[in-house]
């Protein structure tokens, strides 16, 4: 009798943040198949995914131990076949890859009057449709509104280990707005689609303190993949410890499927990655932070030639400010200003204290240390407003800039 079975991909990150972002990664690549029966199998096929070529991810070697990896498209995949096997059997395939996320992004096409067809897992309501919609009626693009969409996913979805291992429809996301990787892309997806962006599921690997495997977009955007990740909010320019297998149209597509005749057997896979070279992103964009007392600025301006949608968050003390996470979309040479209003009550009174903060995006970091000062203010019209020193004020307003030092991040 033939007998077929599935393995599909479950998606699970145990860290939501980024050590520091990694522009171009060199990495080796092993993928370990494991075929186990009671008995002798006959006519034995094995179709599985390995890894995937892109502008963004290129093999330089591969190899296999057993059957051969055949490229569909821009998939390459492990094809066994034997007309009996004695089991267990393992299969061993290796590659080396090179992968880095900057797209060049010269264009952000008009919105297209269009509605791409739903999936199971990425099918929409007439409320998703035009909340969509909504959402992005001032972008400027399909690729602003895609990045305005992956923000608004990130942000407004709950990580919660609680659904790991369970269906992700985009319907249930959006209703309940928690999820792992899977129920934000599936949400990202559904979205998109239903506002004329052309729009594809990733099913991969990333770096989050250990290798994970995950789930990620990717948007046709002027006749290119422009990749999102919405559970790392990052849009473009993505982390380059992004890995990716398989493209499908949602989470049904992330299968490794095996038949064969015989008695009873299961397979399964385990893939190992080795980051061998790693590079920052270069300098993409200018940016300055000031702070006046009250109001901490962030200053940031793309000097470069094309659209630049980096992700930029800011760290302070947790009794001064949460730390927050926001994908900036920037059209050439254009600035933009953020502020931040800081808390500092909780620092008592009566002296100068020293905060630290870092400022840091793909390309840039801004790390130093603003001084604020909690001494009373006499009121107007006081002696002592009258008479305070003018070199003291001069001081004290200058205590109150913080001037940028730019470095790369490593």
């Amino acid at each position: 009798m033939m007998r077929t079975r599935e393995a599909l991909l479950l998606f699970i990150l145990l860290n939501l943040s980024f050590s520091a972002y990694s522009g171009r990664m060199v990495a080796s690549v092993e993928k370990e198949w494991l075929i186990e029966s009671n008995g002798t199998l006959g006519n034995v096929l094995l179709n599985s995914s390995f890894l995937s070529e892109s502008q963004y991810q290129r093999m330089t070697s591969m190899n296999v131990s057993d059957g051969e990896l055949v490229r569909y498209g821009d998939e390459v995949r492990l094809i066994y076949r034997a007309d009996s096997l004695n089991t267990p059997k393992r299969i061993t395939a290796t590659a080396t890859i090179e992968v880095s996320y900057m797209p060049a992004l010269p264009a952000n096409p008009p919105h297209a009057n269009i509605s791409y067809p739903s999936t199971e897992f990425t099918n929409y309501t007439a409320e998703m449709a035009q909340f969509a919609s909504s959402q992005t009626s001032s972008s400027s693009g399909q690729l602003h509104a895609a990045a305005i969409l992956t923000d608004w996913v990130s942000k407004n979805v709950r990580y919660s280990m609680a659904f790991w291992g369970r269906d992700a429809p985009a319907q249930d996301t959006y209703a309940g707005r928690e999820a792992v990787c899977v129920g934000y892309t599936h949400l990202l997806l559904a979205l998109a689609r239903s506002i004329g962006l052309e729009s594809r599921y990733v099913s991969g690997y990333v770096f989050s303190d250990a290798w994970q495997e995950h789930a990620w977009a990717e948007f046709n955007i002027g006749g290119q993949w422009v990749p999102a990740d919405p559970t790392f909010r990052e849009f473009a320019f993505l982390d380059a410890r992004h890995v990716a297998s398989r493209y499908s149209d949602d989470q049904s597509g992330a299968v490794d499927r095996m038949s064969a005749r015989g008695g009873d057997f299961s397979f399964s896979s385990i893939t190992h990655i080795l980051i061998t070279e790693s590079a920052p992103f270069p300098e993409q964009a200018a940016a300055y932070a000031a702070f006046d007392g009250t109001e901490f600025t962030v200053v940031v301006t793309n000097t470069g030639s094309t659209y630049f949608t980096p992700t930029l968050t800011a760290t302070f003390p947790p009794y001064i400010h949460r730390e927050e996470r926001g994908i900036l979309f920037l059209a050439p040479a254009e600035r933009k200003t953020i502020s931040y209003s800081l808390d500092t009550s909780s620092l008592g009174g009566g002296g100068y204290y020293t905060v630290p903060y870092i400022i840091s995006m793909q390309g840039t970091e801004i790390s130093d240390d603003i001084t604020v000062s909690r001494f009373q203010q006499p009121a107007p019209g006081s002696a002592a407003s009258s008479s305070a020193c003018p070199v003291a004020l001069a001081l004290l307003a200058s205590l109150f800039i913080a001037i940028a030092r730019y470095k790369p991040n490593v």
